[in-house]
């Protein structure tokens, strides 16, 4: 007789009815009474297989030819979606216009976050820095948060003064999704040169991977700092790159040197 201890059981019961008293009541009472076992009259192979599963008669065999199989093309891809094209925006010829568009969101779609965001400076600076997007704490204008307060430290480390710097962002709003504002590269390069040439700046800084492959077409952030030109128009700019600004505040002390190196750069030749 298979052997089943009443104090599992009665465990079992309990955690099944919610009741876990009663089952150690039960249980107290059962040792009282000198009953420490229950017996089944029916044993129990612990060690047999389980039982093999049984399939249903499949009945008699049918030629594949007098039931032929349907075969059913796989459906087609899902098309990728493609962003509706962005009517050709008239760009202001001056550089207060433009600013003035710029902020009031006139320059076309970029599928940012908040408002619009300034570019700070005049025209003609010694240094024109140009970051992917706006950072989230930035306030009117572009680098005027935590990551700006760093380009100034670097800027006047590097010996220019603040008054000579001029601050644009690729994007004019904070960006939340690369993937969606991607799909507006195109536009915002060429609002991009267009911001150039009405800054006239005598030297470039670029800063942030996905802005130097937009406007240099590689993303030379990640190597030493080394002078690069871009020809814009009649023009070639000497041009510098450098981390993201917000990301170096996360990346500690070794990417800060590296910043400073490449604003030196600009400082050669």
């Amino acid at each position: 007789m298979a052997q089943v201890n009443p104090l599992w059981r009665a465990l079992v019961l309990a955690a099944m009815n919610g009741d876990l008293q009663l089952a150690r009541s039960l249980v107290d009472w059962w040792q009282l009474a000198g009953v420490e076992w229950d017996y089944a009259e029916t044993p129990t192979d612990w060690l047999a297989d389980d039982a093999p599963e049984t399939r249903p008669d499949p009945g008699p065999a049918v030629s594949a030819a007098a039931h032929p199989v349907q075969r059913t093309s796989p459906p087609p891809a899902t098309p990728k979606p493609i962003a509706p094209p962005i009517a050709e925006v008239e760009l202001p010829g001056d550089l207060a216009a433009f600013q003035l568009a710029w902020q009031q969101g006139q320059l076309g779609p970029d599928d940012g976050e908040g408002h619009y965001i300034a570019p700070a400076g005049t025209a003609n600076p010694k240094v024109m820095i140009i970051t992917g997007a706006p950072e989230k704490d930035d306030r009117e204008t572009v680098l005027s948060g935590m990551a700006g307060t760093l380009i100034d430290n670097i800027v006047r480390a590097a010996g220019f003064e603040s008054e000579q710097v001029y601050r644009a962002s690729f994007y004019p709003r904070v960006v939340l999704d690369g993937r969606a504002a991607a799909t507006y590269l195109d536009h915002w390069r060429r609002v991009t040169l267009h911001h150039i040439a009405l800054v006239n700046p005598q030297m470039l800084m670029v800063a942030g991977g996905d802005t130097a492959r937009a406007l240099l077409g590689h993303d030379p952030s990640q190597k030493p700092p080394i002078l690069h030109f871009l020809n814009h128009g009649d023009r070639t700019i000497k041009t510098v790159v450098m981390r993201r600004p917000g990301l170096m505040l996360h990346r500690g002390i070794p990417e800060k040197p590296m910043a400073w190196q490449s604003w030196q750069l600009l400082l050669v030749g």
